[in-house]
C-alpha cells in the first residue's frame, strides 16, 4: 500500500530508528510532500551539523516522490480548514497542507501526530512507531 511519510516518520528513519522496509514491499511507492522537505530542510539549517543533515534530507528525497500542493490539494485545503475552524478544530498550516495533498491523492499518512491528524475527516492514519 502506497502512503505518504509524515516529517516525524521521516525523522525516524533519518536517525535509523524506523525501518520502513519492516512494514511495506520493496517496490511500494512511498511518498513525501514538498511541505514535509521544508520542515526537514528547516529542521538541518537549525542542527548543529546543517551540512551533513541537507545531505540525509537529499538521500531520502532520491528513495521517495515528492507530491507538491497543486491545485486541488490547495482548493481542498481551503475548505477543510474552513470546515476545521467552523468547528474550532483548526490544526497548524503545515499540517492543513500535508493533510489536504493525502486526501487529494487519496493516499493515507504515516504519522504518530495523531492529535492533529484525527481531526481531518476522510484521513487514514497509519502509525509506524
Amino acid at each position: 500500500m502506497s502512503l505518504i511519510l509524515d516529517t516525524d516518520h521521516c525523522i525516524a528513519i533519518l536517525r535509523g530508528q524506523l525501518d520502513a522496509g519492516q512494514h511495506i514491499e520493496p517496490s511500494t511507492p512511498i511518498f513525501i510532500t514538498a511541505i514535509n522537505v521544508s520542515e526537514l530542510v528547516y529542521g538541518a539549517f537549525k542542527s548543529d551539523r546543517p551540512e551533513y543533515h541537507l545531505n540525509q534530507v537529499s538521500l531520502l528525497m532520491e528513495g521517495v516522490t515528492v507530491l507538491p500542493l497543486d491545485i486541488p490539494a490547495a482548493k481542498r485545503c481551503g475548505q477543510l480548514k474552513n470546515s476545521l475552524r467552523r468547528k474550532g478544530l483548526l490544526i497548524a498550516e503545515p499540517d492543513l497542507q500535508i493533510a489536504s495533498i493525502a486526501l487529494a491523492h487519496a493516499l493515507p499518512l504515516a504519522t504518530h501526530n495523531r492529535r492533529h491528524f484525527e481531526r481531518v475527516p476522510g484521513l487514514t492514519l497509519v502509525d509506524w512507531m
